[in-house]
């Protein structure tokens, strides 16, 4: 019999399922199987002897990988990514080994209390291929008391014998994008290597994404001039990093963006006004001129998505078809501009890329197959996704999660049937369409 790991609680306090998690992505399994702890002491301790695989910028959450190969993520409350790092202190490293009962972050619980959604905290298997057997939930649990057992993945019998894979092929690059990967450039990447059979990754500081995924990319937060590693292998290996290395060439090295004094109005002074002075707004310049007429507030349509779907092939062919009806529209966008440098065109062909990108379509399919609806499943892969952009530092890279919502507005009003309209304002007496599916209603989901 294979080994186990037994992980041992790393938190005083109550165990209790995961489906009690008030946030989608963790109650629905969505990243992987476990339990939750609500609290009662400030310290996080290490469930097993592990390494520190990593630490999350907004310092709430560690994922460590134990001997076995089996990852595990420690996330300390719901939501808590939003307070940027404030009230938790880091007690190792990353790439660190630990031994059960080291500590590995502290934390304001009082703070956390008052500022965080809430303070369950998941402790979850990420690898689909381990299995959990037992567990303890819906008790009351001291550090180090026994919190599951987890088995390996089942055996499938000798491998059949076969020639040794071919090293992969590396390449050290300087990304010259001024911008860094944000979601344009990311797609040209995904893109480059459409045609060419390859498997390829791009890592940068300890951190590596398939480089085939436009959402998995733009997470990794590269920045211009940074300096990143490209593995390929495969039969198109070769020419897989000569498309990517021209990529992130770009136009030129990457150069800090212009200042630009502001623009006076005919006969004032060029002094632009004191910051903070009462009645004025300060804003940044998108595009000069004069423009007279009513403001409006652009709101973003909240439909209202049912959970449970009608099968797992109803509920694909759903999704696929709605899908082929916004690449249909985003398409005729990009061939209305021709070789014109259309802002509108180059963001379209960002979200058709995103559109079929590998890992959300993948993390959607997983969900339907669990039985969820396609606007469901649709909407947890994308606010997922948005959630790890959003904890970004890049602040460019932040504002991508936009593209990933105004995706899912899209995708969603063709599961609906509703026309496309993008930042359409409805008031909040008016009820919001509702998706197709069976179940319970899905408002807004948390941050993770």
């Amino acid at each position: 019999m294979s080994a186990s790991v037994v992980l041992f609680a790393p938190l005083p306090g109550w165990s209790t399922p995961l489906e009690e998690c008030p946030d989608e992505v963790f109650a629905t399994r969505m990243l992987g199987d476990g339990v939750a702890i609500d609290p009662t002491g400030d310290t996080l301790y290490a469930p097993c002897d592990a390494e520190v695989s990593g630490i999350a910028a907004a310092l709430h959450a560690i994922t460590l990988r134990t001997a076995l190969g089996c990852e595990l993520l420690l996330h300390v409350g719901i939501d808590t990514v939003a307070l940027a790092g404030e009230g938790f202190t880091p007690r190792v490293r990353e790439g660190a080994r630990v031994r059960a009962g080291e500590p590995l972050l502290s934390f304001d619980l009082e703070l956390l209390a008052r500022r965080a959604k809430s303070l369950l905290t998941p402790v979850i298997v990420t690898d689909g291929g381990f299995r959990i057997t037992k567990r303890t939930q819906g008790s009351a649990l001291a550090v180090g008391d026994f919190l599951f057992e987890v088995m390996p993945p089942l055996a499938a019998g000798p491998a059949p014998v076969s020639a040794p894979a071919a090293a992969p092929m590396v390449r050290r690059v300087q990304v010259r994008l001024e911008h860094g990967l944000h979601a344009r450039p990311a797609a040209q990447l995904a893109t480059a290597l459409r045609e060419l059979a390859a498997d390829v990754r791009l890592a940068v500081r300890g951190r590596e994404a398939n480089a085939r995924s436009t959402a998995a990319l733009m997470a990794l937060g590269v920045r211009g001039g940074e300096e990143v590693e490209l593995r390929a292998s495969g039969p198109d290996a070769r020419a897989a990093l000569d498309a990517l290395e021209r990529a992130l060439a770009g136009p030129g090295p990457p150069r800090a963006a212009p200042i630009r004094a502001p623009m006076p109005s005919a006969g004032s002074s060029p002094a632009a006004p004191e910051a903070g002075v009462r009645g004025q707004l300060r804003g940044v310049i998108a595009s000069r001129g004069l423009a007279v007429g009513p403001a409006a507030q652009l709101h973003r349509p909240e439909l209202a998505v049912l959970e449970d779907g009608a099968g797992e092939e109803r509920e694909s062919e759903a999704l696929d078809q709605a899908r082929a009806g916004v690449r249909a529209r985003l398409q005729r966008r990009t061939a209305a501009a021709g070789a014109t440098a259309d802002p509108g065109a180059e963001i379209a062909a960002a979200h058709l890329a995103l559109l079929d990108d590998p890992e959300l379509l993948a993390a959607a399919r997983a969900l339907i197959d669990q039985g969820k609806s396609a606007a469901f499943a649709w909407r947890c892969a994308l606010r997922e996704q948005a959630r790890v952009l959003g904890a970004l530092e890049d602040a460019r890279l932040r504002e991508r999660a936009d593209d990933l919502l105004d995706l899912e507005t899209q995708v969603l009003s063709g599961l609906a049937g509703l026309p496309a309209a993008p930042g359409q304002q409805r008031s909040h007496g008016t009820p919001a369409p509702q998706v197709p599916g069976r179940g319970t209603e899905l408002g807004e989901l948390g941050q993770v």
